[in-house]
């Protein structure tokens, strides 16, 4: 991986393997998730941004994403790389009991590269723990992106 996006074209979802996973035991301050981008094709491509990542309830509740930082993100993810993103929300209720998207609405989650082309919708997403299995997600607020963090 190179820290600068001086090669290859934007990186879209077709090129690109993603994966969602959850902690279940994090300590306070710490991700709530980790978002994983692996290229799957042949050539770089570049990732000139951070992902967007929305989590909807049908046509109900909807939880988008926004940078943690505004530091730009530029990098060439070559061939069978990976790069992570630690995912920054809170999943559990407010002292309140709000919630905008609790348990039990199963929310469907989808994630868009940065910068996508025109007929680039996104891919959806299940999130797993730590060891595969599928969770159902809760999202409670804007999920906050940090920065990229290249395996």
């Amino acid at each position: 991986m190179s820290p600068t996006a001086s090669a290859g074209a934007a990186c879209g979802t077709a090129q690109l393997r993603w994966k969602l996973t959850l902690f279940t035991h994090k300590p306070s301050k710490a991700p709530t998730a980790l978002l994983s981008a692996t290229n799957t094709s042949p050539a770089p491509c570049a990732f000139d941004g951070y992902p967007k990542v929305q989590a909807y309830a049908g046509k109900g509740p909807a939880v988008w994403s926004e940078p943690k930082a505004k530091a730009p993100v530029r990098l060439v993810l070559s061939h069978g790389r990976t790069v992570d993103f630690p995912l920054f929300y809170p999943a559990s209720p407010s002292a309140d009991g709000s919630c905008a998207i609790p348990v039990d609405d199963a929310p469907r989650i989808e994630v868009l590269p940065p910068h996508p082309a025109s007929t680039d919708y996104g891919a959806s997403l299940q999130i797993t723990d730590p060891h595969g299995r599928h969770v159902t997600p809760v999202f409670c607020d804007t999920i906050h992106v940090g920065a990229p963090r290249p395996q």
